[in-house]
């Protein structure tokens, strides 16, 4: 049900107005807190990060050169992790076909769409997930912590909070506004009132329409990158922590930029010779220095036999490029994601070198699967009661989010591992389809659906088989000495007698005896 214009007075009464114009000005003022420190953060993944160190005075030259250096590896960081994260199943313990609530996920392109939730979590620390009662099916929508923020009675064990706030911009009137959209646990209310990020002004927000959702919670699940029971402990995502690392890297990129600009090669240098003034160009008003200028087609002379000439080494980068790949091997130890995805370092390694490289990070991504898929679960659970409204929260614990194996492993090795699990534990073969790299859920479906149709194609054949055979032999009678023959009497050159069967006919003439 949903009010709107002047069916909004009589629904709400003046308290209700008043508690809800405290719950607006506190949640403003917590996203508005939160939002500053996050977009902060999300320059540094878009590449819009702090410069490092120029002086007062500098050229323009130097600004150009300034502005190219920034090498960005914390979107790899985020990258690293992300890209191992894909959820394709939800099913019961006790089965391996996915639930009848998977249906919600694929009507609503959370194939896509869970890595949006998953890269702000990582990013950010946490992200959301709305759950609505849709007209086909629930509405399930992962939400940036750039655009709701969410007040928990207590922040650290409550699963639902008690109200959360959405911001998006409206344009309805030609003018740059903010909408907002409060959820508590039974309705959705919307306000409309001045852009927050320039000034926030409570009075200009108007309440515009109620929808109700019945579902009896907030329907909003907060993903968090990890989990702590310290209250000194804020929630923090994968870059913040970096970004004194990224800034020391730039500063670095800086150095190794200037020297190959300007020192890359040997620097001349004159004494011993008076230098000429410089002067000014009268026509343009451009000033002219006189001072020898070095070049590749220009040579230096002088008539004065005590002038002397001389040259200074170019610098040495390498120094500078070691201590950047240090830096960044040092941001690689700290974020568990191996040298080789940051560095781009392709060298020989076994498999298990390989393995051993990278164990690190798969402990990492199977700790963010732990605890993304109980976010998840919590909202496949919420779908399910928003889809008929019949349904109850705890229907659905037991069940479970099935993850793709995205392990960087040998298809060849792998396959052949299984097989003797299959061999040697009697494993059933379809129990081990899914965990073949690169083999997904509809897959292993569609492998399943095959064995169902060749099952039942040798069952036929099989039958047809069975008819021929048995129709076969009810066609040819029985014939003496051939098919009703017994084991020692078909012995050629002596009589077979009633008594020991029919066997091969003897040559004899009393063989009817």
């Amino acid at each position: 049900m949903t009010l709107e214009g002047d069916s909004l007075a009589p629904a709400l009464g003046d308290k209700k107005k008043n508690d809800l114009k405290q719950v607006l000005e506190a949640s403003l003022n917590r996203f508005n807190d939160d939002f500053v420190r996050l977009s902060y953060i999300e320059s540094y993944l878009n590449g819009d990060q702090d410069p490092p160190y120029m002086p007062k005075g500098a050229s323009r030259e130097y600004k150009a050169i300034l502005d190219q250096s920034c090498m960005n590896f914390l979107p790899l960081i985020v990258d690293a992790v992300a890209q191992q994260l894909y959820v394709e199943g939800y099913r019961k313990p006790d089965s391996p076909d996915d639930d009848k609530c998977w249906e919600y996920w694929r009507r609503n392109s959370l194939d896509a769409w869970q890595h949006s939730a998953h890269r702000d979590a990582l990013s950010y620390g946490y992200s959301y997930i709305t759950v609505l009662p849709g007209d086909k099916a629930p509405v399930i929508k992962p939400v940036s912590p750039l655009s709701m923020a969410a007040l928990y009675n207590d922040p650290i064990h409550d699963e639902w909070p008690q109200w959360a706030m959405q911001h998006s911009i409206d344009y309805s009137t030609g003018k740059k506004r903010s909408r907002v959209k409060l959820l508590d646990d039974e309705n959705v209310y919307t306000y409309v009132g001045d852009y927050i990020h320039t000034f926030t002004n409570l009075d200009s927000f108007e309440l515009k329409g109620i929808e109700k959702h019945g579902l009896g919670v907030c329907p909003v699940v907060r993903m968090r990158n990890r989990l702590t029971t310290s209250p000194n402990v804020p929630v923090r995502g994968e870059v913040e922590p970096l970004i004194v690392t990224q800034d020391r890297i730039n500063s670095y990129t800086l150095s190794e930029s200037m020297i190959v600009h300007f020192a890359s090669w040997k620097q001349k240098w004159i004494a011993g010779i008076e230098l000429p003034e410089d002067f000014t160009d009268p026509d343009t008003g451009i000033t002219v220095s006189a001072a020898p200028d070095a070049a590749v087609n220009r040579l230096w002379s002088t008539e004065d036999p005590s002038t002397k000439f001389g040259e200074f080494s170019e610098s040495d980068v390498t120094k500078v490029l070691a201590a950047i790949e240090a830096t960044v091997k040092k941001m690689s130890s700290v974020s568990q994601v191996p040298p080789v995805y940051l560095l781009g370092d392709i060298v020989q390694l076994s498999a298990e070198a390989l393995a051993a490289s990278e164990a690190g990070l798969q402990r990492k991504v199977q700790e963010k699967r732990t605890i993304f898929g109980e976010a998840w679960a919590q909202t496949m659970r919420l779908a399910a009661v928003a889809d008929d409204g019949k349904g109850e929260l705890d229907d659905l614990f037991d069940n479970r989010i099935v993850w793709r194996d995205t392990e960087a492993r040998s298809l060849a090795s792998t396959v052949d591992a299984l097989g003797k699990l299959t061999q040697m534990l009697q494993v059933p073969p379809e129990a081990l389809w899914e965990r073949v790299p690169g083999v997904t859920s509809s897959d292993v479906a569609a492998w399943k659906e095959l064995a169902k149709e060749a099952d039942s194609l040798g069952n036929m054949l099989g039958m047809l088989q069975d008819q021929a055979a048995t129709a076969g032999q009810a066609a040819v009678p029985s014939q003496k000495g051939q098919d009703n023959a017994k084991a020692g009497t078909n012995v050629p050159g002596k009589a077979s007698t009633a008594k020991a069967g029919y066997g091969t006919p003897s040559d004899r003439k009393d063989y009817h005896r």
